[in-house]
């Protein structure tokens, strides 16, 4: 029985995994854009992951979930994907053996699931949607 009965559900999923560059302000130099980039990926998965089974989120009811896509195809990175090389580069730095890059609509059944009222059990996970690219690159190395 939701602790919240009688009300909408209540839910929340993070997106740790976002490809691209903001443009509007320049945050750091090029040069150490990798470095934020995983280190802000690691301290939101492990602020998910302290807070999820929380009082005020698991014990109000409320799972608490991240979403960590491959490759999706949108306009954000068409310009990392145009041509069949830029293509290859990005299939060789973010490997997605099943099924290669995505449709927005992949992750977005994830979403719709992980936000419904279905979704009665999981939480603070980071769900890699992603071809099986996390697996393939971080092999064994999970536990």
């Amino acid at each position: 029985m939701s602790k919240n009965q009688g009300q909408a559900p209540r839910r929340l999923v993070v997106l740790p995994h976002v490809v691209g560059d903001s443009k509007p302000v320049k945050l750091v130099e090029a040069r150490e854009h990798g470095l934020i980039y995983a280190s802000s990926k690691a301290a939101l998965c492990r602020w998910l992951r302290r807070t999820a089974t929380s009082p005020r989120w698991a014990g109000a009811g409320i799972p608490l979930n991240a979403v960590a896509p491959g490759v999706v195809e949108t306009p954000m990175v068409a310009g990392m994907i145009g041509t069949e090389i830029q293509r290859a580069a990005m299939a060789a730095t973010v490997p997605m053996p099943l099924n290669g890059f995505m449709r927005p609509e992949v992750p977005a059944h994830l979403l719709t699931w992980l936000v419904g009222e279905k979704n009665t059990h999981l939480c603070g996970q980071v769900v890699f949607v992603d071809g099986g690219a996390d697996a393939l690159i971080r092999g064994d190395s999970t536990w």
